[in-house]
């Protein structure tokens, strides 16, 4: 690292004499050896510098060579170094902590140009010995300052080091290369902004993941492609643009961007990946371009403070758990387009009071508005013909919904807790009620079964306490374990003709509130 560089290259001033200290410290004569050079002019007088660094003076310095080779360093390996352009660190380094071993390896290599780290970015060293010199507070009284700090446009702190100011023009990409590597900043917790060139045109996987204080970037226009996880974990980051030739955000983008208020999103993007936005907890609203036509899983799941959100005419799909957790929205526009909603896709959003669903919609998934509290009335579209289960257990403020005709089966737990509901239209052409799918429904006083229902599962009407009375149809076959376990305000349940009463035997009914019509059962 640069702080152990510095350490190394220390024993500069450490010579018994002051002739040798000035031998070293004097404008070398520079050489390289045959291996790289066979035709290199030699100094006459030049030793011949020692094999494992005799490379040093031109070529590249790999860290660990580096260090092994000082261990016994002597004065003419010490001229060798005086000699040193290039730096090579890109073994271990990451850019962020780049700028620190350039700063400290610049005070002990005079003649040090660049320094490269992982993924290809290099430091012009040039570049923060211009801006050291033009700060005019190099020295204090507390002695030489240890970083540059005028110029400043980014702060980046090594472990367990003091603050450093850099020039981020001092950050270039090697070769050419129009990316930011991937995980190039990764973990970098003290980069508080940073500006990338302007040829930039993808920033890699993990690029700045866990970049915690980092509060903003811009990006520059020719930006066309952001990896999965890129400012993952940017827990600082208030606002960001992003460029208009960006089509397409990865997974988890932006995941736990939690000071995150506002960002408007390129008018060509057509995807948007799986949890690009999920915690980021401080965004309030947000528009979706028009061509987005699907919305990925957990998108914006853990949005706790998005009020609102105008989704895309052309949204044809809402991913599972779109927008679980938002439980600052209020109400939702859904396309009319939209033919289903994926499983979760709003648990918990606890301050949704009312939702259209659009009359194309055919299938809402498990747990589709699990937990909704706040919503008062739903209205399910005709064409609707699967209910997963769960889909709107714990919505406690529902009073009232009208199921589609053409819905014939109702999944487990679909009105679990729903505990203000206090009635429901069941469709004629329903044929089965899932385990508990009224389960909890305490305000419930009665409900009318289609005579074509042949299965009633388990604690279908549990605890459903304020229940008084309910017929049986003739073709129910199947009743299932605590079906009116709880139900402690029943009183009358109408059997027909013919009815197999055995069934009700582990349903936990009381003897005194059945009324039979058919022959006398004992259903103890």
């Amino acid at each position: 690292s640069g702080p152990e560089l510095g350490r190394l290259l220390g024993v500069v001033s450490d010579f018994p004499t002051e002739a040798e200290r000035q031998a070293a410290t004097e404008e070398p004569l520079y050489t390289q050896d045959a291996q790289h050079d066979a035709t290199a002019p030699r100094a006459a007088d030049a030793p011949t510098p020692p094999a494992p660094v005799c490379w040093l003076s031109t070529q590249l310095v790999n860290e660990d060579v580096l260090e092994d080779a000082l261990a016994d360093a002597d004065v003419p390996t010490l001229r060798a170094l005086k000699g040193v352009t290039e730096l090579n660190l890109s073994d271990s380094r990451t850019a962020g902590r780049l700028f620190a071993d350039a700063v400290d390896a610049s005070r002990w290599l005079p003649n040090l140009a660049k320094v490269t780290g992982l993924g290809g970015f290099e430091v012009d060293v040039a570049a923060l010995r211009s801006v050291a010199s033009s700060d005019g507070s190099e020295e204090d009284e507390d002695g030489p300052q240890p970083y540059p700090m005028a110029g400043v446009r980014a702060c980046i702190r090594g472990e367990g080091e003091a603050p450093m100011e850099v020039l981020l023009a001092a950050c270039v990409l090697r070769r050419g290369e129009a990316r930011v590597p991937p995980s190039a900043f990764f973990e970098d917790r003290s980069i508080t902004s940073i500006a990338l060139p302007a040829g930039l045109t993808s920033v890699g996987e993990f690029a700045f993941w866990g970049c915690s204080s980092l509060t903003s970037i811009e990006l520059p226009a020719g930006l066309t492609s952001l990896g999965e996880d890129a400012f993952s974990g940017c827990s600082s980051m208030t606002s960001i643009e992003l460029p208009a030739g960006l089509t397409s955000l990865a997974e988890r983008a932006f995941y736990g961007c939690s000071s995150l208020t506002s960002i408007e999103l390129p008018a060509g993007l057509t995807i948007l990946g799986r949890g690009a936005f999920v915690d980021c907890s401080s965004l309030t609203s947000i528009e979706l371009p028009a061509g987005l036509s699907s919305l990925g899983e957990c998108a914006f799941a853990g949005c706790s403070s998005l009020t609102s959100i105008k989704l895309p005419a052309g949204l044809t799909s809402l991913g599972e758990v779109a927008f679980c957790g938002c439980s600052s929205m209020t109400s939702i526009a859904l396309p009319t387009g939209l033919t289903s909603i994926d499983e979760d896709a709003f648990y918990y959003c606890s301050s949704l009071t009312s939702i259209e669903l659009p009359a194309g919609l055919t299938s809402i998934g498990h747990g589709a508005f699990r937990d909704c509290s706040s919503l008062t009335s739903i209205k399910l579209p005709a064409g609707l013909t699967s209910l997963g289960k769960e889909a709107f257990t714990g919505c406690s403020s529902i009073t009232s919904i009208a199921l589609p005709a053409g819905l014939t089966s109702i999944g487990e737990g679909a009105f679990k807790d729903c505990s203000s509901l206090t009635s429901i239209e069941l469709p004629t052409g329903l044929t089965s009620l899932g385990k508990e799918a009224f389960y909890g429904c305490s305000s419930m006083s009665s409900i009318e079964l289609p005579a074509g229902l042949t299965s009633l599962g388990r604690y279908a009407f549990y605890r459903c306490s304020s229940m008084t009375s309910i017929e049986l149809p003739a073709g129910l076959t199947s009743l299932g374990e605590g079906a009116f376990s709880g139900c402690s305000s029943l009183t009358s349940i109408a059997l027909p003709d013919g009815f197999d009463e055995s069934i009700l035997r582990f349903a936990q009914v009381p003897p005194s509130a059945i009324l039979r019509f058919g022959p006398a059962v004992d259903v103890d």
